[in-house]
């Protein structure tokens, strides 16, 4: 009857647990263990929703009123200047959508497609070469030897890129991204010389929408789940994101991953 009772508006609901100690009191408690976890990942993916449908108002609200501004002014139409607007929300809002349909694969456990052999060297100045940084930012690879893995090169194509576009937001000058090998561990080290990261907020920014800075994230295109997103495809291919203190002064995103031949 209670377990009737249950439902998604009433998550917080138990089974009552029967002090006889047998398996219907073992079953209870392994119940509610259940439950428990249920309603933890119905408030994450309500609260994922509810920050994801916020995030994309802004960018449409942005595009809504330049049409409008458009609409009414006969003389605006061709306005290269309100086209590169209206191009850069797009860009924005196309960036926040495909981490956002990532972010699902990944939860879902269907995140890497496939996976083969990668050159790791060869993705990642691959990667840097189509990035565009900032005016006055330079951004090189440096690699100590041949570094290959077994992943999905589309994913961990997206993970260096968000990485690299997080340093080139925040650098002063330049971004250094370093590959090497350590032993049976590939490593992919993303340095900036920006104001670097304190180590109170060092886990905290690879939460989904967190941002340090919110105002200037927005301004250049940040969509706050860059780096979860990162993250969540270093761990599906049984690796992780660490970040520390980088020799150009800024921070030095650290990406470890299982090497491959």
């Amino acid at each position: 009857a209670e377990a009737e009772r249950i439902s998604d508006a009433e998550r917080s609901r138990r089974l009552p647990v029967p002090a006889t100690g047998d398996e219907i009191e073992r079953l209870a408690e392994t119940l509610n263990a259940m439950l428990g976890r249920l309603e933890r990942a119905a408030e994450r993916q309500h609260r994922f929703v509810a920050d994801a449908s916020h995030e994309l108002k802004s960018p449409l609200a942005a595009l809504r009123s330049m049409v409008e501004v458009s609409a009414t002014d006969p003389a605006q139409p061709n306005d290269p200047i309100l086209l590169q607007d209206l191009a850069a929300e797009i860009d924005r809002m196309e960036h926040l959508v495909g981490d956002l349909l990532e972010l699902s694969r990944l939860d879902e456990g269907t995140g890497l497609r496939r996976k083969e052999p990668i050159d790791l060297v060869g993705l990642v100045e691959e990667t840097i070469h189509a990035t565009t940084p900032r005016k006055g930012i330079e951004a090189r690879v440096t690699a100590a030897g041949r570094v290959a893995m077994h992943g999905d090169p589309e994913a961990v194509q997206r993970m260096v890129t968000n990485l690299a576009a997080n340093a080139i937001r925040h650098a002063a000058s330049v971004v250094v991204v370093a590959v090497e090998k350590t032993g049976d561990t590939a490593v992919v080290t993303v340095h900036d010389d920006g104001p670097g990261i304190d180590p109170e907020d060092r886990e905290r920014v690879f939460g989904r929408f967190v941002r340090l800075d919110p105002g200037r994230s927005r301004a250049d295109g940040g969509s706050g789940l860059g780096l979860a997103v990162a993250r969540s495809i270093a761990r599906s291919h049984g690796g992780d994101i660490t970040i520390a203190v980088s020799p150009h002064g800024g921070a030095a995103f650290r990406v470890e991953l299982p090497a491959g031949d």
